[in-house]
């Protein structure tokens, strides 16, 4: 069944993917963009693009009066987005948020899975987003606002500087591998890391849309299959990049007097936490099938940045 779809963010990294597969799944797909990128990382062909900031309350009052949308999604809501789509988009079907597995840390257990505690503070919990979610949560229980939330794991694929072993996005940690200098990281082989691919994310979105009734006032962690080790990751980006690079090790804290740049607060502090998730609920209720595994996205966006010149 072919709906209505209003993609905020659509010329990003998530939204043009999910844009594109709202095309292909037979939907009809009006992105909004604010015009501030204006190259897109895919092809947009079939999305009905409208320029619009997605926080002016006047222009989604403009857009809700003259669209017929079933279907609202944002990869990057806030807060504030719960209460401006609860006030003009109420009465759709779905409303479709991205969050992340980060609200979930420290995991108490492994693999976690969608009742894994997440309510409340942590040291390195994404507290935000558990904020936000919950605001969204409630207004589905209280009101039955149509809201659905995917929570990612670690985002990877082509179109993105992979995460590296100082806890960020910093492309300097893999030109040094491509030049095999020695590279200092805190000794941190041992940690589960579990990676999702931008376009395996996407898909997700895409079945959600297809499955209204299943979905409203749920939570979906949408990641690879399965974890690997941080080892096992720091190999994979050695055999890509060619290096013969010395791994050195030192504690954590010790790091930014080696590299400025890294920090132990939001950073380090979460890298050296480990994520290791169950994909289950999303495989029965969205039909959801990972195609790529955490290596195979690893390389992926190790391609992009040398295509793109980053290495």
């Amino acid at each position: 069944m072919g709906r209505n779809v209003l993609v905020f963010g659509a010329t990003g990294e998530i939204g043009g993917r999910i844009a594109k597969g709202c095309v292909e799944a037979g939907h009809q797909v009006f992105g909004v963009s604010r015009g501030a990128n204006t190259r897109a990382q895919v092809g947009l062909d079939g999305v009905e693009m409208i320029q619009g900031d997605k926080n002016d309350e006047a222009f989604l009052r403009e857009v809700s009066a003259k669209l017929t949308v079933d279907v609202v999604i944002d990869s990057v809501p806030s807060k504030a987005s719960v209460d401006l789509y609860h006030k003009h988009f109420r009465d759709v079907e779905n409303v479709l948020f991205c969050s992340s597995t980060g609200t979930f840390v420290p995991l108490l257990a492994m693999p976690a899975d969608e009742s894994h505690p997440w309510r409340e503070q942590t040291p390195v919990n994404f507290w935000s987003q558990c904020e936000r979610d919950a605001y969204a949560l409630e207004m589905w229980e209280r009101e039955q606002f149509p809201v659905t939330i995917l929570r990612p794991t670690n985002i990877i694929g082509w179109g993105r500087v992979p995460l590296e072993l100082w806890g960020a996005r910093d492309i300097e940690f893999f030109r040094m591998l491509k030049r095999s200098e020695p590279v200092t990281i805190a000794p941190c082989e041992q940690i589960l890391v579990q990676s999702g691919h931008n376009t395996d994310l996407a898909s997700a979105f895409v079945k959600a849309v297809d499955c209204p009734d299943t979905v409203r006032g749920e939570l979906f962690i949408i990641s690879c299959k399965r974890a690997i080790s941080l080892g096992r990751y720091l190999q994979t980006a050695m055999d890509f990049l060619g290096s013969s690079s010395e791994i050195l090790h030192t504690p954590a804290e010790k790091l930014q007097e080696i590299y400025p740049q890294v920090t132990m607060k939001n950073r380090m502090d979460f890298l050296l936490e480990h994520m290791c998730f169950d994909i289950g609920k999303a495989e029965r209720i969205l039909g959801y099938c990972p195609a790529r595994t955490t290596e195979q996205g690893l390389v992926e966006a190790l391609e992009w940045c040398c295509e793109t010149k980053l290495l």
